[in-house]
């Protein structure tokens, strides 16, 4: 399967780093320094340092050859005219499109091309909003292929990983954490963020990998 991802970042990345092993992945992103950053860190994958949504960067980027399109700038208007562009110009099978705000949500319908819209806002306060005991996993988002879900963890007094930078943290093959709730405040997590007991953590994994990401975020044994 030949799948096209608009958009590098985290999300965006993330996802090609999954998809890379199984299918023919394309990622286009205009920043240069997400180029740089893809390039070195997902060696032999196809990048592509433009605009996503110009007709002739997607024509450049084998779009007519495309099976799915993966929409997921941090841009809603582009994140449309891209799910558009795929589906009615390109004839693209699939468009999933991802939803940054969600009062957009209401525009992201098979009217604008998006066969799937995904809003990340949407699905963390959804979590934020229920009641979990301490060391929970619940899996709150899964992907078609039943085998990537988002699951939330919280700290034990005792984990693992308090103390530790993320980026010294050895998380579990194909995960990513994508936010930090602390008390009432959302930590987007970077390199040196330190976990503190309580805190709430969100990240994209193979499911079969909660019990691992539960002995690093729980308790000891």
């Amino acid at each position: 399967m030949h799948v096209l991802i608009v958009g590098g970042g985290i999300v965006g990345s993330f996802l090609a780093r999954i998809l890379m092993d199984k299918h023919e992945v394309t990622v286009i992103d205009k920043d240069p320094a997400r180029y740089d950053y893809l390039k070195s860190t997902l060696p032999g994958m196809t990048v592509v340092s433009e605009d996503g949504c110009e007709p002739w960067v997607l024509e450049f980027a084998k779009i007519k050859d495309a099976d799915l399109v993966l929409a997921v700038t941090g841009d809603d208007e582009d994140n449309l005219v891209i799910g558009y562009l795929s589906k009615f110009e390109y004839d693209v099978p699939k468009v999933i499109a991802r939803v940054n705000n969600p009062v957009n949500r209401w525009l992201f319908t098979k009217s604008w091309g998006v066969d799937v819209e995904v809003s990340t806002p949407d699905i963390i306060a959804t979590v934020i909003e229920e009641e979990v005991s301490l060391g929970e996993v619940i899996t709150v988002m899964k992907l078609q292929s039943g085998d990537i879900g988002l699951v939330e963890i919280t700290l034990s007094p005792d984990a693992k990983a308090l103390g530790e930078h993320l980026a010294e943290l050895e998380l579990p093959p194909e995960t990513l954490i994508v936010t930090v709730v602390r008390e009432d405040e959302m930590l987007i997590p970077r390199a040196d963020t330190v976990l503190q007991p309580g805190d709430r953590v969100l990240a994209i994994t193979d499911i079969h990998n909660k019990e691992a990401l539960e002995k690093l975020l729980g308790h000891r044994p």
